[in-house]
C-alpha cells in the first residue's frame, strides 16, 4: 500500500473516530505531499477535508475543502469525485456555495 493510501486510510478512520491523532496525522500527510501535489494527493486533500469536518475543525475544513476542490479541478479522477460529494454533505450551512461546486464537481 503507498504511503498517500495510509494517509488517506488513517484520516478517514482518525476523522470518523474523532482521534486526537488526527492532526498528528493531518501534518504528516500534508508534509509527505509537498509542494508537487502528485495524483494521490488530491484523495489526500479530500481525505483530510472529510476527517476534519467530521472530527469538528470546521474553519480548516473548510479550508482544505478549498483546497482540494482546486487540485481536483486541477487533476480530475473518480476517486475526487467521490471525496467532493463526502465532503459536500459534511460541510455547516456557512459552506453551501462551497458545498454546491462540490456537488456539482462530483456529478
Amino acid at each position: 500500500m503507498t504511503p498517500y493510501r495510509m494517509d488517506s486510510l488513517a484520516l478517514s478512520v482518525y476523522g470518523q473516530l474523532r482521534r486526537p491523532e488526527l492532526t498528528a496525522t493531518a501534518d504528516t500527510a500534508v508534509d509527505r505531499l509537498g509542494d508537487g501535489l502528485p495524483d494521490g494527493g488530491v484523495v489526500v486533500l479530500g481525505d483530510l477535508a472529510s476527517a476534519l469536518l467530521r472530527g469538528g475543525d470546521v474553519d480548516q475544513g473548510v479550508y482544505v475543502s478549498r483546497q482540494f476542490v482546486a487540485a481536483a479541478e486541477a487533476k480530475p479522477n473518480t476517486m475526487g469525485k467521490e471525496r467532493a460529494s463526502t465532503i459536500a454533505s459534511s460541510l455547516p450551512d456557512s459552506g453551501q456555495e462551497l458545498g454546491r461546486h462540490l456537488r456539482k464537481f462530483a456529478s
